[in-house]
């Protein structure tokens, strides 16, 4: 046994020392092959656009229709089933807001102010620095590309005279000349047409990418470039907001617009919503204000014709607890022909995502988070299809999943139709007993009693309807102060990208590792022969 252990460690020395000697044997290869590879990812890195990193924080503030009005308390069980969307339980939309942040819908409006259908680069030291549209001797306008194929695609610039310019296609061996063009008139080619306008000062770009489509910008820049997130860390409404650029000045600009016209678009959106739930509240506080006084005037001129001074003390229990039910009726009635409209515009396919706003005034923040995620991936299909055709697996895919939430949408307000119209039932049901019971007393008593729970009824939906209409008016005071900026956009001096450090280390140890290998494969070689 110890024969045999020593021999088993003679043996590994020796596959050490042939290990060690092999790599000896071929240190020039290794060091050689290993420094050339390095040499060849720094200049790769050197020649790597830099990109600064622009970052903001803001505050978004729950929506005043996520809070408690205190307007269960007023109706007590009633005015739990009452509210809509501002007696529902608690919910932090921040998360919703950073998703909205980091979609086309508002970056598309941004698009239109911070422009990137070209970028002009200027070789200078060895690489190609970008120059913003202000420092440049040209600005492109009127863009457009022929062929989806041809979005990003680069071309040569060189100026002719004062007049005149030619552009190129770049290749590997020879650049291909589109034509010679004039400046300030429009152009036309197979591939694009544009025009060129001269600035008066700025650096003569030598590369121009041009890329001419919002969603193609959208997917290929804004997208990886910009980050939306919320503030994990701590319990308060945060969103933290990045954008890397190779212009700092434009990424503070775009950063700027981003916050601006998303914050515009938030107010509108919320006010919009407001005022349709505020003009629907008006028209019934009118027709239940006119109600009141027809069932007040009915139920004085009753008792002064039948000389009764006031109903018995259970009538009276009996009244408030009928006006009680009948209020619920009502509301859910309400809710009802809601839901009945929304699975109706479930049937076309052009409606569902505009149902959003009506979902979270029910308070089924489930549907209403489907459709939420249907609009995100809608607009992915949009970007997709800008690129791609039919029958691309992902766009496919992403077709699924938009008729699996169709369905899912459907499944859910045919279930919450079935709920209510169940809850509904019961309170008829509750209603017809207390009915009962008012025809059993005396018919004099019996007829105040009738008049009085109708006044009580429309003198208890018109409280409510007044107090709904102060939280939206509340709502919509709120909605203009629901963002704020807690950190100054900001642009760090040094570049965020590439990471230069990093990179050339990852390079040196795999090109180590890669030029070891080489010398023990060579060595297998040299073993063969």
């Amino acid at each position: 046994m110890p024969y045999t252990q020593s021999r088993h460690n003679n043996e590994e020395e020796i596959d050490l020392r042939e290990l060690f000697a092999t790599i000896w044997r071929y240190r020039g290869f290794i060091f050689w092959l290993t420094t050339i590879i390095t040499l060849i990812a720094l200049v790769v890195i050197y020649r790597m656009p830099k990109y600064y990193k622009t970052t903001t924080t803001i505050e978004v503030k729950p929506q005043n229709g996520n809070r408690d009005n205190g307007i269960g308390e007023a109706f007590g069980g009633a005015g739990a089933l009452l509210g809509l969307a501002g007696i529902a339980t608690p919910v932090s939309h921040t998360e919703k807001d950073a998703a909205l942040l980091s979609m086309y819908r508002v970056n598309s409006r941004v698009l239109d102010i911070v422009t990137y259908n070209a970028r002009y680069w200027h070789y200078d030291k060895f690489r190609y620095n970008e120059v913003g549209e202000n420092n440049c001797s040209i600005y492109i306008s009127d863009l457009k590309i022929h062929d989806y194929k041809k979005f990003g695609m680069e071309v040569t610039f060189e100026p002719l005279s004062k007049e005149s310019f030619s552009l190129k296609l770049p290749s590997l061996l020879w650049n291909k000349n589109i034509g010679t063009f004039r400046y300030n008139t429009p152009i036309h080619t197979k591939y694009f047409d544009m025009t060129v306008f001269k600035n008066s000062s700025g650096a003569v770009p030598d590369k121009i990418t041009l890329y001419g489509d919002k969603h193609f910008i959208f997917n290929k820049i804004i997208t990886k470039n910009l980050k939306a997130e919320v503030d994990k860390k701590s319990k308060n409404p945060f969103i933290e907001i990045s954008y890397l650029d190779t212009i700092p000045s434009r990424g503070e600009k775009y950063t700027k617009e981003l916050i601006e016209k998303y914050i515009k678009m938030s107010i509108k959106d919320e006010l919009e919503d407001i005022n349709i739930s505020l003009s629907a509240i008006n028209k019934q506080i009118v027709e239940i204000q006119n109600l009141v006084s027809k069932s007040k005037s009915q139920y004085q001129s009753y008792k002064t014709e039948n000389t009764i001074l006031s109903p018995e003390a259970q009538a009276k229990v009996l009244i408030e607890e009928k006006a009680g039910i009948d209020v619920k009726i009502f509301d859910m009635e309400h809710k009802l022909s809601l839901v009945k409209k929304l699975v109706s515009m479930s049937r076309d396919r052009r409606k569902i995502d505009t149902m959003a706003p009506a979902l979270v005034q029910l308070g089924d923040e489930v549907t209403a988070g489907f459709v939420g995620k249907l609009q995100e991936l809608q607009t992915q299909k949009a970007a997709l299809s800008q690129e791609f055709k039919p029958t691309y697996p992902k766009l496919q895919a992403v077709n699924r999943q938009i008729n699996n939430l169709r369905n899912k949408i459907r499944s859910s307000l045919k279930a919450l139709q079935k709920i209510l119209s169940g809850e509904l039932t019961l309170l008829k049901k509750e209603e017809q007993k207390f009915t009962k019971e008012f025809k059993s007393g005396p018919k004099l008593e019996t007829g105040l009693a009738s008049l009085m729970r109708d006044y009580k009824l429309y003198e208890k939906m018109y409280t409510y309807l007044l107090q709904k209409r102060s939280a939206e008016e509340l709502k919509k005071a709120e909605a203009l102060s629901r963002f704020r900026t807690i950190d100054p956009i900001y642009t760090n001096p040094a570049p965020a990208k590439p990471k230069k450090a990093l990179i050339a280390i990852v390079a040196f140890v795999t090109a180590l590792i890669l030029s070891i290998f080489l010398a023990f494969f060579r060595e297998f070689l040299r073993g063969n022969k």
